[in-house]
């Protein structure tokens, strides 16, 4: 059995379906994604380490499409992304993808204290309270501290609507992440009926997958971009490359200081890695 070497140490199986959904996270269509999964598999040895499979995946996928050389990886850009303001009104943008009408962060009473939270977000007759938890290491896993830090501030917000506070009646809270959640993190939130969104998981609730299947990629993939330039977007709530293309040229070289040849560059290859083909 051919076994590969996570971050951490740890050692668990080679899963063929892992390579093969990693290419069509970057764009590729499946005929593409599943030739250079055969390819990768008559290569890989035991103890290979998940990084250089990674590296693999990502210079055959260039072969095909040459743009990637000029993008970063999904899951590296988001967690270079700068907690506040960016990742959490990223958060919200999901979100709304993923079905839900969205309000921005606010800070509400509750009976003991305030709380500063990071977004309302409704569907049906139910009001989530949002949280968003960012990590620069996505090796990072979300522990139990963060979800019981979480319910408590709910069941406090709920007391204080019920004192007046405010005018929000939640039924529940939404944790999104852009890591895995530990095992007594979902335990403790399943329990509780807490909603949680983190890398890969839950299914069909896992930010990967809505970000990769609605093409919500954050500016941070572009490799053109300096972090100067990225906050100034950042500044002005552009977080993702669709919000970047939906700018004209002029007000785009406008918010990023510079001229407007490398703002068309920009907004080019950013349009050029959103026409890729959905993830199937």
């Amino acid at each position: 059995m051919i076994r590969v070497r996570k971050a951490d140490g740890r050692l668990e199986p080679y899963d063929e379906a892992k390579v093969l959904r990693t290419a069509l996270y970057l764009g590729l269509e499946r005929a593409d994604a599943e030739r250079i999964e055969r390819e990768i598999s008559e290569k890989v040895y035991d103890g290979i380490p998940t990084s250089e499979i990674l590296s693999m995946i990502r210079g055959l996928a260039e072969e095909v499409r040459p743009e990637l050389s000029r993008t970063t990886d999904l899951r590296e850009a988001i967690s270079a992304m700068r907690p506040k303001p960016d990742f959490e009104e990223y958060a919200r943008i999901v979100l709304r993808e993923a079905g839900y009408l969205v309000e921005p962060g606010r800070v509400l009473e509750g009976r003991c204290v305030s709380h500063e939270i990071d977004g309302i977000a409704f569907r049906g007759d139910e009001v989530f309270m949002v949280e968003v938890k960012h990590h620069f290491n996505h090796h990072t896993y979300t522990g139990l501290g963060t979800i019981l830090e979480l319910w408590a501030a709910l069941e406090d917000l709920r007391e204080g609507y019920r004192l007046g506070f405010h005018p929000y009646s939640f039924t529940s809270a939404i944790l999104v992440c852009n890591t895995k959640i530990s095992q007594h993190a979902e335990q403790y939130a399943r329990c509780k009926g807490i909603m949680y969104m983190g890398w890969r998981y839950p299914r069909a609730f896992a930010l990967s997958d809505i970000v990769s299947s609605k093409r919500i990629y954050p500016v941070t993939m572009l490799k053109e971009l300096p972090a100067e330039k990225i906050a100034k977007l950042g500044d002005r709530g552009i977080v993702a490359l669709s919000q970047l293309t939906r700018l004209r040229v002029e007000e785009l070289a406008r918010i990023m200081e510079t001229n407007t040849e490398e703002a068309e560059q920009i907004k080019e290859l950013a349009e050029k890695i959103l026409s890729s083909p959905r993830q199937t």
